[in-house]
């Protein structure tokens, strides 16, 4: 069904447990509708390759059931966008053609007590290459998405800032809305290794250029992943651990990072178009694209109406940089795009004498990052953005990983590839009315 139970292929893996609890909001009967919809999701996940190779009607039995599960689940809230939610997906589980037209009416929907995705989904290249079966369900974390909305008002003026500091002809293409949920219940292929922590919707459900998108976001997993992965690492840069404060601040700085990187990606330079590059060098485009994402995004996090705005610490935000720079490279620099552009980052703040390797551990100059971040993006903008496909393949050969195996090989030998996964213990499981 996947490329292997965990992605990528290791001799052995770590797993930690993430706990995660019964939400306090939800009515028992809820509760019930959305465990009995969880073991029905995770039953279509395994029905849906041999319904596929043998013509069995079971999946669509199992779908009808889950279309009664969400009508009733709708009659439990009072929100008026979470039962829309509820009812548009149960429609779409009764009658898969409808939803090409109803999956980008629920990605504009903004839910105040639920938000939930049931159905075919897909995640990247290499852990789910096509659509499998998935369920989740979440509840808003009003908190995070009030960080995300400001970084959504500010964008304004830090894109003003990216032109005044990089170049002034970079423009933002239309980008999508942001929602940031506490995961509580999930299952199918949504739930297999390594876990993710955001969806982009209704792209990853099969509708590509909706006129509604939007990103969700797990933002309980992610500040866990950052907890136990990240902070872990701080003795790599020489830090103690105890210098990376409490997980409420760490989120502030961590959302507002990520909302920063995906608006980052609508930063480009006016008719730059992505197709011709990925034509010569597919991987080494998506790399490079989350590579100006990351340091676009840490850039507007980092001017002084976010930092006052948001309450940011300029040293914690770079610090926290910097920790999940070497959180994902030591996933595997050429096994994930996102891993990949770590490596760039990492390789140019070497080669900028921003970190030193001193045998043990690399020795920070974090007043230099920022400057140095800043030359990097100018870089990438005027080599990657401007169009110029031949200088483009020039920066990759010189930074991205897959064009130094020898090299980003030796450096994850030096750091220590991480074969470290979470595992939920969700009590949705366990609940029975």
């Amino acid at each position: 069904m996947f490329t292997t139970p965990f992605w990528p292929a290791a001799d052995s893996y770590h797993i930690h447990m993430m706990d995660i609890p019964l939400p306090d909001s939800l009515s028992p009967a809820a509760l019930d509708l959305i465990h009995q919809a969880t073991r029905l999701a995770e039953a279509a996940s395994h029905i849906h390759p041999v319904s596929t190779r043998t013509g069995s009607t079971l999946l669509q039995s199992v779908e009808e059931k889950l279309s009664i599960i969400c009508f009733k689940l709708a009659q439990e809230f009072d929100d008026p966008d979470t039962c829309k939610a509820l009812q548009l997906r149960a429609e779409i589980l009764s009658d898969a053609s409808t939803a090409k037209e109803l999956l980008p009416q629920i990605a504009g929907l903004d839910e105040q007590e639920l938000v939930q995705g049931i159905g075919y989904m897909s995640t990247w290249v290499g852990k789910s290459r096509t659509q499998h079966y998935s369920a989740w369900f979440g509840l808003p974390d009003r908190g995070l998405q009030e960080v995300s909305d400001v970084v959504d008002e500010l964008f304004p003026d830090n894109l003003s800032w990216l032109q005044n500091h990089i170049d002034q002809r970079l423009v933002a293409l239309p980008g999508c809305r942001y929602k940031i949920v506490d995961l509580f219940a999930i299952a199918g292929e949504a739930n297999s290794y390594p876990k993710h922590f955001a969806y982009f919707f209704p792209e990853d459900e099969g509708v590509k250029y909706a006129p509604q998108k939007r990103t969700i976001v797990f933002a309980n997993t992610y500040l866990n992943l950052f907890e136990r992965f990240a902070q872990s690492q701080a003795s790599l840069l020489g830090w103690r651990h105890e210098a990376i404060p409490d997980s409420a601040l760490c989120a502030r700085h961590l959302i507002a990072w990520f909302r920063g990187h995906d608006l980052g990606h609508s930063v480009v330079l006016e008719k730059m178009m992505f197709g011709k590059l990925s034509k010569q060098d597919r991987w080494g485009s998506m790399v490079v694209q989350e590579a100006l994402a990351d340091v676009f995004g840490l850039l507007m996090c980092l001017t002084e109406p976010s930092r006052q705005a948001l309450q940011l610490n300029e040293t914690l935000q770079l610090k926290i940089f910097l920790l999940e720079m070497l959180r994902y490279l030591r996933r595997g620099p050429c096994d994930y795009p996102d891993a990949g552009a770590a490596y760039i980052q990492l390789k140019w703040l070497t080669e900028h004498q921003c970190l030193n390797w001193s045998g043990t551990h690399y020795v920070v100059e974090l007043s230099a990052v920022k400057p140095a971040l800043t030359a990097l993006a100018t870089a990438m903008t005027r080599s990657v953005l401007q169009g110029d496909t031949e200088a483009a393949l020039a920066f990759l050969q010189c930074y991205s990983p897959h064009h130094q195996r020898e090299e980003a090989d030796l450096l994850l030998n030096r750091l220590g590839k991480t074969v470290d996964m979470i595992e939920y213990d969700q009590k949705i499981k366990g609940f029975t009315l």
